[in-house]
């Protein structure tokens, strides 16, 4: 049997690599596939906020390898037509159906000391087909096997190529606010 590694998604890869290295690596991949994703634009019009539970990521604690991935029409609006314009008209999800960001922890604690820790992930974060280069602090909480990771940080829409109509400029903020809390749980 034949594998094509470009074929595989970079979280399916990282699964198989964490999976196929010395047991302490794959001990040491925590994963979460309901991460809890959610975005808030406050405009003088309408307030805008939006969530999503089908996120998943991936770090090492060995590595500090960071891997997060959104399927982007799974955000959810109080609003339908809401919804509807921000997939087709903003986000393009067809052309450009997730969100990733994938980095490493450039402060990476002690996997085997229980605690909270500010953390800061370095990488690339690709929104709407744009990368830009991120540095994202976040709060890792190390609990036994468990890693619980909140993070909140803002996204210029014009960063990532997502333009606003003058007609609803009024409507949209030009920077959201991303909120991230995820549980993490050491690979099979």
């Amino acid at each position: 049997m034949m594998l094509t590694v470009k074929r595989l998604s970079p979280f399916a890869m990282f699964i198989s690599i964490a999976a196929s290295s010395p047991s302490s690596f794959a001990q040491k991949a925590h994963v979460d596939k309901q991460v809890n994703i959610s975005f808030f634009s406050e405009a003088p019009l309408e307030n805008i906020d939006a969530h999503t539970k089908s996120a998943v990521g991936v770090i090492d604690m060995n590595t500090g390898a960071v891997f997060f991935k959104v399927p982007i029409k799974t955000f959810t609006f109080k609003k339908a037509l809401m919804q509807e314009h921000f997939n087709e008209n903003y986000m393009e999800s067809d052309k450009y159906p997730h969100a990733t960001l994938k980095g490493q922890i450039i402060n990476l604690p002690d996997p085997n000391k229980d605690g909270t820790y500010s953390v800061t992930v370095e990488g690339d974060l690709t929104i709407h087909g744009v990368t830009q280069k991120r540095q994202i602090p976040g709060t890792l909480v190390i609990k036994g096997n468990e890693l619980q990771v909140t993070s909140e940080f803002d996204v210029r829409l014009a960063d990532h190529n997502i333009t606003i109509p003058k007609l609803v400029i009024k409507n949209i903020a030009e920077v959201v606010q991303v909120k991230v809390s995820s549980t993490l749980v050491p690979s099979p």
